[in-house]
């Protein structure tokens, strides 16, 4: 989380460019998570103004919780405003990108009052989770641990080289609906899996050892149950992986498919898009990356 310094006046408007995220990453539920070379501007200001659209509620909301937090009086009013780049009820982060840029922004005009750890953990109560939190906030890969009522979070690397392919499909999956579906409890064999490929996970990105994503990416806890809202998804990721992508993962609660890649980018998006379209599901695909920056102050006024 990165915060311009004024030194003459505090701000009155600010412009927060923040990431979209890709969570969960197979085995990794509400535990991993991380930032997207897909990014969307907002602006918030002190005053009257701008939209009232779902994302502006959702901007200002946090921005008033921030300066609570903070015991800074929350202006009479204020506003906010920014397109929708980051689809919505697509396991992108959205709503994550609209909070964190709320906090980040408030944060700015109060002249930095509020610590790292204090914006995730508001921004993580305000989403219930953490795990696209984190990335949205400070960038990169972050593996996310809840303790009561802390979270700790820590960096963890990405070798070079690796592309994110993502298939966007033309339909949402709330997450709230997606969650209601996720089992309650698990066997000893489905936790041990899961626990399992998720460390390989980390290990392998941060090793570059593309070959071990295949099995790193496998998931007992939340995809199969939500299968039952999007039935094509395994056909989708055996395209990918067909087409080269070395792994593939429903990207938080969904709808988006995200596959790892280091090369053969174009054949992998045709790839998805064509299989998804064979089991009738529209949408596009697109070439992303992981993203070293989260929720940035680029602008003060």
């Amino acid at each position: 989380m990165r915060v311009l310094r004024y030194t003459r006046r505090m701000p009155q408007q600010v412009t927060v460019r923040v990431p979209a995220t890709s969570a969960n990453l197979g085995p990794g539920f509400d535990s991993l998570g991380m930032a997207l070379e897909i990014t969307q501007d907002v602006t918030i200001g002190i005053g009257p103004g701008g939209g009232t659209n779902g994302l502006a509620r959702l901007v200002l909301d946090a921005a008033r919780s921030a300066y609570r937090l903070a015991r800074v009086e929350v202006p009479a009013e204020m506003h906010a405003a920014g397109e929708q780049t980051i689809p919505i009820g697509r396991g992108l982060g959205a709503s994550a990108a609209a909070r964190a840029a709320g906090i980040v922004g408030a944060n700015a005009l109060m002249g930095g009052r509020l610590s790292d750890d204090q914006a995730l953990a508001l921004g993580a109560g305000l989403e219930g989770h953490a795990d696209n939190m984190a990335p949205a906030l400070f960038g990169g890969l972050r593996v996310v641990v809840r303790d009561g009522d802390r979270f700790t979070h820590l960096a963890a690397p990405v070798a070079g080289g690796l592309s994110v392919v993502v298939f966007i499909p033309d339909f949402e999956m709330p997450t709230a609906e997606s969650r209601r579906l996720l089992p309650q409890a698990l066997s000893k064999d489905d936790a041990v899996h899961n626990i399992g490929r998720a460390a390989l996970l980390v290990a392998a990105l941060g090793r570059g050892d593309w070959s071990a994503l295949a099995l790193a990416t496998q998931d007992r806890l939340h995809q199969p149950a939500r299968t039952k809202i999007f039935p094509a998804m395994p056909a989708i990721f055996e395209a990918a992986r067909e087409a080269g992508a070395h792994g593939a993962y429903l990207s938080g609660g969904g709808s988006t498919i995200a596959a790892f890649a280091t090369d053969r980018h174009d054949a992998i998006a045709r790839a998805m898009t064509e299989r998804a379209a064979s089991l009738g599901y529209s949408g596009r695909a697109l070439v992303t990356r992981v993203s070293s920056t989260g929720a940035s102050a680029i602008a003060l006024s």
